[in-house]
């Protein structure tokens, strides 16, 4: 609209906004945080079962790579966990994620070897988990005063 433009639009506009106003054009997503997370863990599930099993001839692997391959591929999923719905909640293009997976799997078929999606980290832990309960009851010097 012009008026926003103008003179009327420079009236109409308060010179400052309160945090209510601010903050509700932002969507916050604290709610569906847990699930954006979930939804992730299943995508990337997904990718590491159709790379890790890509080259299986049968047995439950053949399996695993036969339902990714069908989830991450067909385009007819519906509910809230389709590969569809998981990569718009995600903000990912899924025709681009497709045409990727496409290409990989026929650099595999072709016998070139690229780079597959890595395990994450096993958390190392050095040492006792638990804390030592006994307290001493010697104080120093320094503590009494």
């Amino acid at each position: 609209m012009e008026w926003e433009n103008g003179v009327m639009g420079s009236i109409l506009v308060p010179d400052f906004i309160t945090p209510e106003q601010f903050y509700d054009s932002r969507h916050d997503d604290s709610a569906i945080a847990p699930v954006k997370r979930l939804m992730m863990a299943v995508l990337e599930d997904a990718l590491r079962c159709f790379q890790n099993n890509s080259n299986a001839k049968s047995g439950a692997r053949k399996r695993l790579f036969t339902e990714a391959e069908q989830w991450l591929c067909g385009e007819t999923g519906e509910g809230p966990f389709s590969f569809e719905t998981v990569c718009e909640t995600l903000g990912i293009e899924p025709s681009f994620l497709r045409g990727g997976l496409r290409q990989w799997r026929d650099q595999q078929l072709a016998g070139v070897s690229a780079r597959r999606l890595a395990r994450r980290s096993p958390v190392v832990r050095s040492g006792k988990i638990s804390a030592n309960t006994r307290r001493s009851s010697r104080r120093t010097a320094s503590q009494v005063r």
